[in-house]
C-alpha cells in the first residue's frame, strides 16, 4: 500500500474509535459539574442583588446629607431595576435540581439550558446592567458640570469629559470581563456538553439502557480553563465601590464649587458675622452692628434673595446665609475676598457704603453653627 493509503486507513480507523465508560459515573460527573456551576452563579447573583439593594438606602441618605441635586436620585430607580431584573430573570429561568437517578440525557439537556441562559445574560449585559446606570450617572455628571459652569464653560466641559471618560473606562472593563467569560468559560463548557448530548442521542435505545455507554470522546477529561481567581462578587462590589467613590468626589467638588479648577478662593466665606430675617429682607451683622442689607457689590439684596428663591426653593435662606459665594457665582457675579456693602441703619433711613469688607471663613462658620443651634432647638 502507498503511504497515502496507509494514512487514509489510519484516519478511517481513528474516526471509528470509541470510548466505553460507565453511565453512572458519567452522570455523577455531569451532576457535580452542574452543581458547581449553579453555586457560582448563585453567589454571583446574590452579590449583585445584595449590593444593589444595600446601595439604595445609602444613596438616598447620602443625597439628603449632602443636599445633592435632583439628578443624584436618578440612580435609585436604576438600582431597583437592576435588582428586580435579576430576581425576575432567575425566577423565570429557574431549573429544577437534578435527581440522583435522573437520566443522563435529561441532566445534560438541563445543563445546556442553564448555560444558554447565562450566555444570553452576559452577552446582553450592556442593555440590562450597564446602560441604565450609565444614563443616570451621565445625567448627574452633565447636571453637575452645568451648575459649575460659573467657573468657566471650558472648565465645566473638561470636568464633564473627565467624569464621563472614567465611567466609560470602568464600564468598558466590566463589559470586556463578561464577554471574556463567555468566550473562554461558557462557550467551551457548552461545546463539551453538546458533544456529550450528540453522543447520547446517537446511541440506540438498547445501548442507552445499558450500564456502559460508547462515546467518540470523553468530555470533562480535557484540561479545563481555570475560573478567574477573583470572585465575581468581589468584582461587582469593586465596581460599585469605584463608582460610589466617583459620585462622592463629584458631590464634594460641587460643594466646593470647583474653586481649585476655576482659580477662585474657598467659597466657604462670608462678609457677615451673622444674618437674620425680617420676612424676605436680610439683616446682617457687620463690625458688631446690625444693619439692613441694601446691596452687595452693586447687586441689590432683593435681587439676590429672588435668585436664591428661584434656585433653591425652600432652602433659599440657608443658601443665602451659608453659601453666599456660590449663590453670587451662579448669578454670574463671583465675589473676591473683599466686597462692597451698602447698608442701612435699623433706626433711621441713613445709608452708608462699606468698602473692602473682608470675607472670612470664621464668619461663615459662625453663621453655620448658629443655624445648627436653631435646628437643635426646634421641638
Amino acid at each position: 500500500m502507498a503511504p497515502d493509503e496507509f494514512q487514509q486507513a489510519w484516519q478511517a480507523q481513528a474516526s471509528r474509535t470509541r470510548v466505553t465508560i460507565d453511565a453512572d459515573l458519567l452522570r455523577q460527573e455531569v451532576q457535580r459539574d452542574q452543581q458547581d456551576f449553579r453555586a457560582k452563579i448563585f453567589y454571583r447573583d446574590f452579590g449583585e442583588v445584595g449590593v444593589a439593594l444595600m446601595l439604595i438606602p445609602i444613596w438616598i441618605t447620602l443625597g439628603v446629607m449632602t443636599e445633592s441635586t435632583w439628578s443624584w436620585y436618578l440612580t435609585v430607580p436604576v438600582l431597583i431595576w437592576m435588582a428586580g431584573f435579576m430576581l425576575v430573570y432567575r425566577r423565570r429561568h429557574q431549573q429544577q435540581p437534578s435527581e440522583p437517578d435522573e437520566p443522563l440525557l435529561s441532566c445534560v439537556q438541563r445543563s445546556i439550558t442553564e448555560l444558554d441562559d447565562q450566555i444570553w445574560l452576559l452577552r446582553n449585559v450592556f442593555w440590562w446592567y450597564l446602560l441604565p446606570p450609565s444614563v443616570s450617572i451621565l445625567i448627574f455628571f452633565a447636571h453637575t458640570s452645568w451648575l459649575a459652569r460659573s467657573g468657566g464653560e471650558l472648565y465645566a466641559l473638561i470636568f464633564f469629559l473627565l467624569l464621563a471618560g472614567s465611567l466609560v473606562a470602568v464600564y468598558s472593563w466590566v463589559y470586556s470581563l463578561n464577554q471574556r467569560a463567555v468566550l473562554l468559560q461558557l462557550e467551551p463548557r457548552r461545546q463539551e456538553l453538546l458533544t456529550l448530548l450528540t453522543s447520547l442521542q446517537d446511541e440506540t435505545t438498547g445501548n442507552a439502557a445499558q450500564d456502559q455507554i460508547a462515546l467518540p470522546g470523553l468530555p470533562f477529561t480535557d484540561q479545563k480553563l481555570c475560573m478567574p481567581r477573583t470572585s465575581p462578587v468581589r468584582i461587582i462590589i469593586g465596581v460599585f465601590v469605584l463608582l460610589f467613590i466617583i459620585m462622592l468626589l463629584v458631590v464634594y467638588l460641587m460643594s466646593a464649587n470647583l474653586h481649585f479648577l476655576s482659580g477662585k478662593n474657598d467659597p466657604r466665606i462670608s462678609p457677615f458675622a451673622a444674618v437674620r430675617w425680617q420676612e424676605s429682607q436680610p439683616e446682617v451683622k457687620v463690625q458688631e452692628e446690625w444693619y439692613q442689607l441694601v446691596s452687595l457689590n452693586g447687586i441689590s439684596a432683593s435681587e439676590i434673595v429672588d435668585f436664591s428663591k428661584q434656585t433653591y426653593d425652600d432652602k433659599w435662606q440657608k443658601r443665602f446665609e451659608e453659601d453666599l459665594v456660590d449663590l453670587l457665582t451662579r448669578m454670574g457675579h463671583p465675589p473676591e475676598d473683599r466686597v462692597t456693602l451698602e447698608i442701612q441703619s435699623l433706626d433711621s433711613a441713613e445709608k452708608k457704603t462699606l468698602k473692602e469688607v473682608p470675607m472670612t471663613y470664621e464668619n461663615r462658620r459662625t453663621i453655620r453653627n448658629a443655624a445648627r443651634e436653631r435646628e437643635r432647638a426646634k421641638p
